[in-house]
């Protein structure tokens, strides 16, 4: 477990990295786009192709980090909740390999789409399968994620945070 969460800290440091240089990225050409507009009249059309795309990687790599931590993403414990221990162990094992099956299948599309769409975007005349590629990126983040989230709940003593000792 020691190795899988050292190299997890890896990965999501470098997912960190692209999380910051791709937001300040959009926020850039946004703006640029909105100057552009309101004082030379004239927009910069590129910016749709590549702000769209960029949120797409955005959107999955964030939900991937905060898939990393208990409670990181929205999730309903009105079941969890109401459960010994065990039951909530279980309940997460099930849900875990339901949203590691979701995303190898994102991450499978992505596949799919990169080697099916030879096309190039309409604008930039960039390589779709670029594009592509964050979907696949985003979808294996999101399974790993998972995985150490997974792993981590099942490891964790099932003494509650607030000093309560959970339903045996």
């Amino acid at each position: 477990m020691n190795v899988y969460k050292k190299i997890m800290n890896v990965i999501t440091a470098i997912e960190n990295i692209v999380l910051i240089l791709s937001l300040v990225l959009v926020v850039v050409l946004t703006f640029g786009n909105v100057v552009a507009r309101y004082v030379f009249k004239h927009s910069w059309g590129f910016t749709e192709e590549i702000v769209i795309a960029v949120f797409v990687l955005l959107s999955l790599l964030a939900a991937g980090v905060a898939a990393r931590k208990p409670g990181g993403l929205v999730s309903l414990g009105l079941l969890a909740d109401n459960v010994g221990w065990t039951a909530r162990k279980v309940l997460h094992v099930f849900s875990t390999i339901a949203c590691v099956f979701y995303s190898l299948l994102l991450a499978y599309e992505g596949w799919g789409r990169m080697m099916v769409d030879q096309t190039l975007s309409p604008i930039l005349h960039i390589p779709k399968i670029i594009f592509w590629s964050f979907v696949l990126i985003g979808g294996i983040s999101l399974a790993l994620h998972f995985v150490e989230n997974c792993i981590l709940f099942c490891l964790e003593n099932p003494v509650k945070k607030d000093g309560e000792e959970g339903k045996a």
